[in-house]
């Protein structure tokens, strides 16, 4: 196989310029959130040393995020994606700013965060099904695995240099600094994306129906679709046994014994192996079972949380977490572009917000089981509980006869 098979496609950057514009929005907003999500854990567990209350930061999060995905899922359906994200990114500085000011305070308030955190959540989960729902526009439906692979590296390069930006800011001049840059960047992505095209949807009668007639089909479709179903469930599934990232200022603290900064490299760790694996992402559009290709992705996740349960030192924490970054990815590329690919443009805001919804609440779910295992047992005990219950849900998938092995990858 040739090296240029390995290389990630760059072609929706080269042909169209207003996924160039949405591609810098999306890579400073990562980039950003990342610091503020490090920055916001590292102070809560300062304040509570408690990796509890550092779980409830992504419940509160998500609440209000889930919410405003289902709102989200079906204005994009019904009114310009692009006004929606200018918006929806807008109302995301208000969040930034809540932090910015409880850091500020002589004492800050532990409730101030998960206010910040529920505005932050809600803004996101408007405009998130506008800016998925909107990418076949942008690149057309035969870029779409590209464009996924280049979705997914600019996440990853946000993780990579976010949390190790948080943890560097945080131990050099201070929390305060850290949340000013997350502003400025924040600022900064309404601009981007005022540059792209209008993007109505398109397709579908939705102005005949109200908003939850809307939402419910949206809902039926996902339901009567098992491929759709089946990448919802393993996804569920995945982060719901296995996200270990509110355990981890407890792992770097307590486990490795170390400061802000290894925490920060934690946290990092998971995208540095996720962007190697985007960057290497080229056979990405010409994989011919992608349902087995996930199935497999999901059983390795699990694995390497079941590594990090038994390392004690950083560099071996890193690898694992790293490997978990890298099956997470390629998972995710995949699934977007199987969800991409088999919605119809009028239903695509829904089946973006449906997706996100489900990760989202199995993210929170996630975190929040794993620090409630740490806290009646240990960190090592919930990794490894949680590494196990992924891969054997992967294993069940792989048992079954399902439309998720079926699936080919042709467009």
């Amino acid at each position: 196989m040739q090296l240029k098979n390995f290389i990630i496609d760059v072609t929706p950057l080269r042909e169209s310029r207003a996924f160039r514009y949405a591609y810098a929005a999306r890579t400073a907003s990562v980039l950003v959130t990342g610091m503020m999500l490090v920055a916001a854990s590292i102070q809560l567990y300062d304040l509570s040393k408690s990796s509890l209350s550092v779980a409830l930061l992504n419940v509160f999060m998500a609440v209000p995020m889930v919410i405003a995905l289902l709102v989200g899922g079906v204005l994009s359906d019904r009114i310009d994606r692009r006004k929606l994200m200018m918006w929806s990114r807008s109302v995301y500085i208000i969040s930034v700013l809540l932090f910015l000011i409880n850091a500020l305070m002589a004492t800050p308030s532990v409730t101030t965060i998960y206010i910040a955190a529920m505005v932050g959540g809600a803004a996101s989960g408007i405009s998130i099904p506008a800016m998925m729902s909107a990418t076949p526009a942008l690149v057309g439906r035969q870029h779409l695995a590209s464009a996924a692979a280049l979705s997914g590296l600019s996440l990853q390069l946000g993780g990579v240099l976010g949390p190790l930006l948080a943890g560097a800011l945080i131990a050099g001049p201070g929390l305060v600094v850290c949340y000013v840059i997350v502003l400025a960047g924040v600022m900064l992505t309404p601009f981007l994306l005022s540059a792209l095209p209008p993007l109505p949807p398109k397709g579908g009668n939705e102005k005949a129906t109200t908003a939850g007639q809307a939402f419910i089909e949206g809902f039926r479709y996902m339901l009567s679709t098992p491929l759709l179903r089946n990448l919802l469930l393993i996804d569920l599934a995945a982060v719901f046994f296995a996200t270990p990232l509110a355990l981890l200022p407890e792992w770097g603290d307590v486990v490795l014994g170390q400061g802000a900064t290894v925490t920060g490299a934690l946290y990092a760790a998971p995208a540095i192996g996720a962007a190697i694996t985007a960057l290497s992402s080229g056979w990405i559009r010409s994989v011919q079972r992608p349902g087995i290709t996930i199935i497999a992705a999901v059983f390795i996740w699990g694995l390497a949380v079941v590594s990090l349960s038994l390392s004690t030192h950083l560099y071996p924490s890193m690898l694992a977490l790293a490997i978990m970054g890298s099956a997470d990815t390629i998972s995710k590329m995949l699934r977007m572009t199987l969800v991409q690919r088999h919605t119809p443009d009028h239903l695509l805001g829904r089946m973006s917000a449906l997706w996100m919804t489900q990760s989202s609440i199995g993210t929170a779910a996630g975190n929040l089981q794993m620090g409630t295992m740490s806290r009646w047992f240990s960190p090592s005990i919930a990794l490894l509980v949680g590494g196990c219950a992924c891969s054997l849900s992967a294993g069940l998938f792989a048992s079954s006869s399902n439309a998720l092995k079926a699936v080919n990858g042709k467009p």
